[in-house]
């Protein structure tokens, strides 16, 4: 047998076990053809994922900035709560009867007024 007929012979025996014909031509690579229409599709698609995604990124910035802005409101809030609270104990100190008796009798020299100074009005 020759090199032909042998090489005839295993072709015939591969095809009939796999039932496909064999074929010698090399295979094309596939061109990957798009039309324009679906060109814009896919950009449009992808700078709609893009802003989509520059969107969440941005919310939960400002989302953790609010929350920051949040807590040094609170931590103001407290101090100027603080403040406000001294101020109001301050306040009912100064007007308290005993110590505006006291300055008038030390700082201005006044006194209780004797029985004759006083004037009951009708």
């Amino acid at each position: 047998m020759t090199g032909a007929e042998r090489v005839k012979s295993m072709m015939v025996s591969r095809n009939a076990v796999t039932g496909v014909s064999p074929r010698n031509s090399r295979v094309k690579k596939r061109s990957f053809n798009m039309t324009g229409r679906q060109i814009l599709l896919i950009v449009f698609m992808m700078l709609l994922f893009m802003g989509s995604s520059i969107g969440y990124v941005w919310s939960n910035f400002e989302r953790t900035q609010i929350g920051y802005d949040l807590s040094q409101l609170k931590k103001k809030e407290m101090q100027l709560t603080e403040i406000n609270r001294k101020l109001r104990l301050e306040l009912a100190i100064v007007k308290s009867p005993r110590r505006i008796e006291k300055v008038a009798k030390e700082r201005l020299g006044l006194r209780q007024p004797s029985p004759d100074q006083i004037v009951v009005l009708p």
